[in-house]
């Protein structure tokens, strides 16, 4: 029996158990009006971010963080909308969780469900969906079109997924405006990424076009973008990535596979940070922990709306978990940089409690590579030791260096500072090929930049 076989008779559970439900509390909806989600995918290269919590088709996907502050790190990344898969079973996310994500975004969000009937398009609108999924190879084409007009009276929208040419035709003779092509076949839960670029000829132009499924690189998204899709529904590629910000930045385009990652860390006020979005930097680091370069929450938020398509690091020590997770969602951090003694457990706490990547800052001394591998971060940052003597000019410290390298070895994603300027960027590349972090290199005094400084930096680092 295959995966849609056997998935159908719970979902008929689910429909009789809802409408026992509605008999004796109708349903109501929760949350703002219905959002605009085929407008939000109308013009080309629109990505939808899907979060979920395990996933059939990959056993050993589990996901433990707030899947609300990973939908706002979407929105922040470029997302045009919020994909969440509403089968408890089976994914781990049910409609329970979309409220949460909705308020947590001002994208359109749709839920992903194995539909069968009328009343699970009711449970969807009821919770606060603004479309929903249906999958043409479950039902027969005048079914397909009943449910469509089921989910037009509710006033939400259908993405028809389809996996094949009688799918396909099934989904326009129904009226249907958003065409999804599945690559991954739900029946065997294989994937042909090639599926795509075969049915897309089939598809008219005032159709709204979707890719599903195996897309996991910039060039796929050209390359069927080119062929005329018009949005790609992402999940797996970014729910395992280790900075799923980062990720679908890369998929957009808005930020190179191969570059390499320039944080500026220090910042204290809107007009720095804007001149370190427009020197380059991929990441803005506000220090939320004492020292002179300390940012207070009302600047962050400045910080914030001044650039709020921005990357925010904040950089905290030793600071209690639940204090960083405030902060994080008050100031709508995208990571956290953890510069204190904090454990490789403690980090891992924090990045499920927030949803959020982890840079471990690591100083020089004693045994740097074995102390680093600990940790299971999306990123290692190394740095001297505070009051440490700055490298000579042009260069960078060599300890730090070898640590880079045989780090990168090991197959971690390290950032280098300590010292850093524009007379040795192109050193502290060399070392470290993933990134770097400046901050007093490029200051005219503490927690304020050096608009000229910076400009030169951002060029060395992305000429």
């Amino acid at each position: 029996m295959n995966f849609l076989d056997r998935i159908r008779p719970l979902k008929e559970r689910e429909a009789a158990n809802l409408r026992e439900e509605y008999a004796v509390r109708a349903p109501v909806r929760r949350g703002p009006p219905v959002r605009d989600f085929a407008g939000a995918l109308r013009g080309g290269g629109r990505l939808i971010a899907e979060v979920k919590r395990c996933s059939p088709s990959d056993p050993h996907f589990r996901l433990e963080a707030d899947v609300a502050r990973i939908a706002a790190v979407y929105e922040r990344s470029g997302a045009a909308a919020v994909s969440i898969v509403t089968d408890r079973d089976h994914f781990g996310t049910s409609l329970d969780d979309v409220p949460a994500v909705r308020a947590a975004t001002r994208l359109p969000v749709i839920c992903k469900d194995f539909i069968v009937d009328e009343v699970q398009v009711t449970a969807a609108w009821a919770a606060g969906a603004d479309a929903v999924l249906l999958i043409a190879r479950m039902m027969t084409p005048s079914r397909l079109a009943e449910l469509l007009a089921a989910v037009r009276h509710r006033g939400l929208e259908a993405l028809v997924e389809c996996h094949d040419e009688a799918d396909v035709n099934a989904a326009l003779d129904a009226g249907a405006a958003l065409v999804g092509l599945n690559n991954r076949d739900l029946n065997a839960l294989t994937t042909d990424v090639g599926l795509t670029a075969r049915l897309l000829p089939r598809l008219p132009d005032s159709v709204v076009r979707v890719a599903e499924s195996g897309i996991d690189a910039r060039a796929q998204v050209v390359r069927l973008g080119a062929l005329g899709a018009d949005a790609f529904l992402v999940g797996h590629a970014l729910l395992k990535h280790p900075d799923p910000g980062r990720k679908l930045r890369q998929l957009l385009g808005r930020e190179a596979e191969d570059a390499p990652l320039l944080k500026v860390c220090g910042l204290t006020t809107p007009d720095d940070a804007r001149a370190a979005v427009a020197a380059g930097a991929d990441l803005l680091g506000v220090i939320l922990a004492p020292s002179p370069r300390q940012a207070t929450a009302d600047q962050v938020l400045a910080i914030r709306r001044a650039v709020p398509g921005a990357r925010l690091v904040g950089v905290f020590r030793d600071e209690k978990p639940g204090r960083v997770a405030e902060i994080a969602g008050a100031c709508g951090l995208d990571l956290l940089q953890l510069h204190g003694d904090e454990s490789p457990a403690a980090c891992r706490d924090l990045r499920n409690a927030t949803g959020l990547p982890v840079i471990k800052a690591l100083e020089a001394g004693g045994d740097l590579v074995a102390r680093a591998a600990a940790y299971d971060t999306a990123y290692l940052l190394l740095d001297l030791p505070k009051g440490a003597g700055a490298p000579a000019p042009g260069t960078v410290d060599a300890g730090l260096a070898a640590a880079a390298a045989a780090l990168r070895a090991l197959g971690r994603t390290v950032l280098l500072a300590g010292g850093l300027d524009s007379d040795n960027a192109a050193a502290a590349l060399a070392a470290s090929p993933d990134g770097v972090d400046v901050c007093r290199g490029v200051e005219c005094a503490p927690g304020r930049k050096d608009l000229d400084k910076l400009a030169v930096f951002g060029r060395k680092v992305h000429p």
